[in-house]
Formats: structure tokens, C-alpha cells, sequence
């Protein structure tokens, strides 16, 4: 995913975990850490369509001026000194979904206004 939510030129960089999961004929794209998921027929797809919700949610977070009290909310935490930086809440399960079901993970890189 490109860097597309740098404000006035700061930002901070995050590294997002991705589970992606069978759920009968989907695959479903899932991050614990937003409580963030999108699905579709094969990986690739499933990816493809996480990315497109992924901006999504981080554009309307912005425009609304909600994504730091959403972040807080999913259990993020905010450290601002010596230097700004986000921290996702520690291993969260997979919601309702099996680990018998988790075909694999794969990483996202996002950039935090601050």
C-alpha cells in the first residue's frame, strides 16, 4: 500500500499484520489490530480488496479527524515523546475465526498522520 496519508509532510510508519483466512469458498483478509477485514475469492484478490478497505478506512478516519480516537479505541497507544509513536495493541485473536482456517500472513507498511 503507498504512503497516500502523510499530512503537512509528518507521519509515522506502521507495520500492519494481515491474516488471511478460509471461510468456505473466501478468502478473507483480516487485521486484528484495526478489526479490519475484506474478502474475496483468492489470495491475491483477498489482498487487493483489503488494501482498497484499508485506505478507505484510513481516508474517512482523516477527513473526519477520528482516526487518532479510533486507534485508542481498538487499543493503540500513543506515545509523544522523545518522538511520536503509534503502538498496536499486543496479539489479538482472530475474531470468530478458526486458526485451523489461517492459510497465512503478510505485512502492510502505513503511514500515521501525526
Amino acid at each position: 500500500m503507498s504512503n497516500f496519508i502523510k499530512k503537512d509532510g509528518e507521519s509515522v510508519q506502521v507495520v500492519l499484520e494481515i491474516n488471511l483466512i478460509e471461510d468456505g469458498d473466501y478468502i478473507v483478509a483480516y487485521c486484528p489490530s484495526l478489526e479490519l477485514s475484506s474478502f474475496a475469492k483468492t489470495e491475491s484478490e483477498a489482498k487487493e480488496s483489503f488494501d482498497e478497505a484499508l485506505k478507505i478506512f484510513m481516508e474517512y478516519c482523516i477527513e473526519h479527524s477520528t482516526l487518532e480516537k479510533n486507534l485508542l479505541n481498538l487499543g493503540w497507544s500513543l506515545r509523544k515523546l522523545p518522538t511520536i509513536k503509534y503502538e498496536q495493541p499486543k496479539k489479538r485473536k482472530s475474531g470468530n475465526y478458526s486458526l485451523k482456517a489461517k492459510r497465512s500472513t503478510f505485512s502492510e507498511r502505513i503511514s500515521i498522520p501525526v
